[in-house]
């Protein structure tokens, strides 16, 4: 490894503790221990939130920059991340190890880790985040209720009058207002005043299941009722399509169950890998529709693997940390 370049002395400790887990989680080779480390580290205390929000602070400056690499590694005039401390950062305020914090003056955070292995940007600065197998209700004004599933995130948008699901699960409970409950997902717009619906969003597919009432799907031309017993699952790609399901299906999570009816394998480990500690990563694309049909109880998700593997006669690959690989 080639000779460390340290910090300038100048700065915060904790911001310099907070660079270098970035630095850590964009090199390339971070594990899921890292992540989990991590996690740990930022739940100590107030002061480390903090410094890994100016953290994030510095990336969105780096990105405003809009630099090529070298010159963002040479630039001497960065804006302070500390406002009463205004301390500059200089080149050595940006590199450690041998490489530089600005890895890339795109994204300074990896926007889409590798397989998930560890939280992107978006879900370490959102509003409430949940780890695995946790789940977590939100109270908002007039009673609007979000029940987040485990290993989602989701921030509050205007004041409390509507969310934004950047990854995950979630259950939506409207009661009953004067005007519209936005819930944004996956580049989608839902629009509730008195309704129930459930809403599931990743880098596959958003899809919006209202359970109780009605919901709208807002398109910005116009818009489309969804009633109770109503999915819509929308593709990154733009296609849409509406179909009737069981609500208790899509919404067993609740109760500690994961109905799967002729459901495709890669959505099924979406929903079984929200419960355990290490992912199961599905290797082979060609196994991604094949439909599963099954009740697994989330509390006993470690025999998930050894079911799915009987009831379609796939391969399992086991890899240190409780990586699975399924061919």
């Amino acid at each position: 490894m080639s000779q460390q370049e340290p910090l300038n002395d100048d700065l915060d400790p904790l911001v310099k503790e907070a660079l270098h887990w970035v630095v850590r989680l964009t090199s390339g080779s971070a594990t899921t221990a890292d992540a989990h480390a991590f996690e740990q580290w930022r739940a100590q205390g107030p002061g480390h939130e903090e410094a890994f929000r100016e953290a994030a602070a510095f990336r969105k400056a780096v990105r405003a920059m809009n630099l090529p690499h070298p010159a963002i590694a040479r630039a001497g005039n960065v804006t302070p991340i500390r406002k009463a401390r205004p301390v500059m950062l200089d080149r050595r305020a940006m590199l450690t190890g041998g490489g530089a914090i600005a890895a890339s003056g795109a994204a300074f955070m990896v926007a889409r880790p590798p397989l998930g292995l560890w939280p992107s940007f978006a879900e370490l600065t959102a509003d409430y985040r949940t780890g695995q197998g946790e789940r977590r209700e939100i109270a908002l004004a007039g009673g609007v209720r979000i029940d987040l599933n485990a290993r989602s995130a989701l921030s509050i948008l205007d004041g409390g009058r509507g969310a934004s699901l950047v990854t995950g699960e979630a259950y939506v409970a409207v009661p009953g207002l004067p005007a519209d409950f936005l819930v944004k997902a996956g580049g989608e717009r839902i629009l509730a005043r008195d309704g129930t619906f459930n809403v599931r969003t990743s880098d596959r597919e958003t899809c919006v299941t209202c359970l109780s009432g009605a919901i709208e799907r807002d398109t910005g031309a116009d818009r489309r009722l969804l009633k109770a017993g109503e999915q819509l699952v929308a593709l990154p790609g733009g296609e849409a399509r509406i179909t009737h399901v069981d609500p208790a299906r899509a919404a067993g999570w609740r109760q500690g169950l994961l109905i799967f009816r002729n459901t495709p394998l890669a959505e099924a480990l979406e929903d079984i890998n929200r419960y355990r500690s290490a992912k199961i990563i599905l290797a082979n694309n060609a196994l991604a529709r094949r439909p599963v049909n099954g009740i697994f109880h989330t509390d006993q998700i470690d025999n998930a693997v050894v079911q799915i593997q009987q009831l379609l006669n796939v391969g399992v690959r086991e890899l240190p940390g409780g990586i699975v690989l399924m061919s």
